[in-house]
């Protein structure tokens, strides 16, 4: 009985080494997740679905403005590419197209998502607008849908 004790206190003192190693290499993997925001990402993740953390991302009606695009396609059952027309300076191209993007499938210029800009409208009257984007005339449109500074447009036939 007394052999395994003194058996018992020996590998303690010997593992004793590998025990701080481990909680060493434990509180630094620790340290690194902290660091680097994983649990809050994780928190994220499965927390809120992918629509709502595009959203979050890319804003509902201003930046890139995902949700108000998202908005406009699930309200109006959209099956096509539509035009995008985004003035954000912050983006060097109109990236806002790409949240729908169909391949294969024509863009049809008769409806317009108009985001970020309120220059670009001349008010012909309360639910007509005239459409110039960047110095370049699209026409007289009819507003469907608008929130703050986004707009969803048909053309005035």
């Amino acid at each position: 009985m007394q052999y395994d004790k003194y058996l018992f206190i020996s590998m303690i003192i010997k593992n004793r080494h590998k025990n701080k190693k481990s909680i060493f290499l434990i509180i630094i993997f620790l340290l690194i997740m902290h660091l680097s925001g994983s649990f809050y990402n994780l928190y994220v993740i499965s927390k809120f679905n992918i629509t709502e953390r595009l959203i979050k991302s890319y804003g509902y009606c201003g930046m890139a403005s995902y949700g108000f695009i998202n908005n406009i396609y699930n309200s109006f059952n959209i099956n096509e590419n539509i035009l995008i027309l985004n003035d954000n300076p912050n983006f060097s191209f109109n990236n806002s197209i790409w949240f729908k993007y169909r391949p294969n499938f024509k863009t049809n210029k008769k409806k317009v998502i108009l985001i970020n800009n309120k220059n670009s409208i001349d008010f012909i009257d309360k639910n007509r607008v005239n459409l110039i984007f960047k110095k370049k005339q699209y026409g007289t449109y009819r507003i469907i849908k608008k929130v703050s500074n986004c707009f969803y447009l048909k053309k005035y036939d």
